[in-house]
């Protein structure tokens, strides 16, 4: 049975598919993050389901995939999936638990103080707490998988994008963050949050650059698996990327406030039209099933980033999107091709 999920390399199974390369790409989106982590949920007990059905243990996503990433709430959830190796449904439940003692209450209404200078709406204070109290919690009993993580986050002296990891490499300067550092420089959406300092440097949210994280996913990949050629490709088996939710086409505020606080922000954290250039230049890969996006396209519009209280929304539309012929052949797809999967443990986990 398992033979026949195999693409053949010539005469010969492909082994790409048991050793190749897994990626998972998380998007920004406040709060609609939840919808991604359905989306992984459905996609993990699926897998697992299949797993039983041959007799294998269950897995979590860090004993699937290689390398998660994220930017902003990707970025956190990156961090649980990735560094603390949490499964999807205790994700769920601490991301929950976070939005609600974050947004929960805020310090000012308009994010611009009597000077014009941008502020945060919300306490960044409590996000740190609610962040340092999760991730102790979790850091006991991690044993340290194979596999790595990064997250996005944007400096503010030059604007680009930066990636801090959970590893090293030979030819890139290193940030040295901590777990608690690494998730509020990519959670520290302006006009939300005040920005981050990690030593000398002051960092803010990573969406406004690089909300849709595949292109730094593939190139920090790249940079690991083969420096040399930049031929990702051939090593892929499985690249997810998971949005929040299309925002739609709206047109521009006239207003200059609604201008700058909707509109600028709308184009800085766009998704969509990376997807469309990522996907031109994975065409193959796509064509293959070897790579596949979701992203709910209806029913999140018009929750906002820190509207937490509507997780029931989010579910829904969620659902709807999962129930969907088109995405159960897509997400069938997705799992026939990791079941063959070899584990990210040194040891295998069948």
């Amino acid at each position: 049975m398992e033979q026949e999920r195999m693409i053949k390399h010539g005469d010969e199974p492909n082994p790409v598919d048991s050793t190749g390369l897994c990626l998972l790409s998380l998007d920004g989106g406040g709060v609609r993050g939840l919808s991604s982590l359905y989306i992984l949920k459905s996609i993990m007990d699926r897998l697992n389901y299949a797993r039983e059905q041959d007799k294998l243990p269950r897995v979590k996503p860090c004993e699937v995939f290689d390398l998660i990433a994220g930017t902003s709430t990707g970025g956190l959830i990156a961090i649980m999936l990735g560094r603390l190796e949490m499964d999807v449904d205790r994700c769920i439940d601490v991301y929950s638990d976070l939005a609600a003692a974050v947004f929960g209450e805020k310090l000012r209404s308009i994010p611009i103080n009597f000077k014009g200078d941008i502020k945060g709406r919300f306490d960044s204070a409590k996000l740190e707490s609610a962040i340092r109290k999760n991730v102790s919690a979790f850091l006991i009993g991690v044993i340290s998988l194979n596999t790595i993580s990064f997250v996005c986050t944007a400096d503010r002296h030059t604007k680009d994008i930066v990636r801090l990891r959970s590893y090293d490499l030979p030819d890139e300067p290193k940030i040295h963050a901590t777990i608690y550092q690494a998730a509020l420089a990519t959670s520290a959406a302006t006009t939300f949050f005040e920005p981050v300092s990690i030593g000398d440097r002051s960092f803010a949210d990573g969406g406004l650059g690089a909300n849709n994280p595949v292109d730094e996913v593939e190139v920090e990949a790249s940079s690991i698996w083969c420096p040399e050629t930049g031929d990702l490709k051939q090593l892929v088996k499985c690249f997810i990327s998971i949005g929040t939710g299309n925002p739609g086409k709206k047109p521009f505020e006239h207003s200059i406030l609604k201008f700058l606080g909707q509109t600028v922000v709308q184009i800085a954290t766009e998704t969509e039209n990376t997807e469309r250039r990522f996907i031109a230049r994975w065409a193959r890969l796509f064509d293959e099933k070897r790579y596949f996006r979701f992203n709910v396209e209806q029913g999140l519009q018009e929750i906002g980033l820190e509207e937490y209280m509507k997780k029931g929304a989010i579910e829904a539309a969620t659902e709807s999107y999962l129930t969907h012929m088109a995405q159960k052949f897509r997400v069938r797809d997705c799992i026939q091709n990791m079941q063959l999967k070899q584990s990210v443990y040194l040891e295998d986990f069948a």
